[in-house]
């Protein structure tokens, strides 16, 4: 059978497709979640406080925040109707929250996208392959 493609490229392309399957159903679907980092509020009664007495010691000083962001196919990297997690007094986030995570993950996604794009494009170049070369062959026992 000419033109079938081999059981070898079957299972690569059944790969390649679960593969994005995978990727976007099993990841780019499901919402991120970003630690931000947490610092003292420079303008708040804390900094003000050790800024008064640099001896003295925070206990359970807080370093990061767990923060829920939307999931990267999303237009909004979080939802601006929910409020952050809050923060002890005198403490604020470090950045803004789900901004880098967000951009991050869009950009591997659209590696992963490229990447089986090339994959796919691969596989039907090397099935085709074989096909194009009996052609070939064929054409040129013809024109003897």
């Amino acid at each position: 059978m000419a033109g079938r493609p081999s059981n070898r490229s079957l299972l690569i392309l059944a790969g390649i497709v679960i593969w994005a399957l995978v990727l976007v159903f099993g990841w780019a679907t499901r919402p991120i979640e970003d630690t931000v980092p947490v610092g003292i509020d420079p303008a708040g009664q804390l900094a003000a406080d050790l800024a008064a007495n640099p001896g003295l010691f925070i206990e359970d000083q807080p370093v990061a925040q767990l923060v829920d962001c939307n999931s990267l196919l999303d237009t909004e990297p979080r939802d601006l109707a929910a409020a952050l997690p809050e923060l002890d007094a005198g403490y604020r986030y470090e950045r803004e929250p789900c901004e880098s995570p967000h951009r991050d993950a869009r950009l591997a996604f659209a590696v992963n996208v490229v990447v089986i794009v090339a994959l796919l494009a691969a596989w039907v170049w090397f099935v085709r392959l074989p096909s194009q070369r009996a052609r070939s062959s064929a054409d040129a026992e013809f024109a003897r």
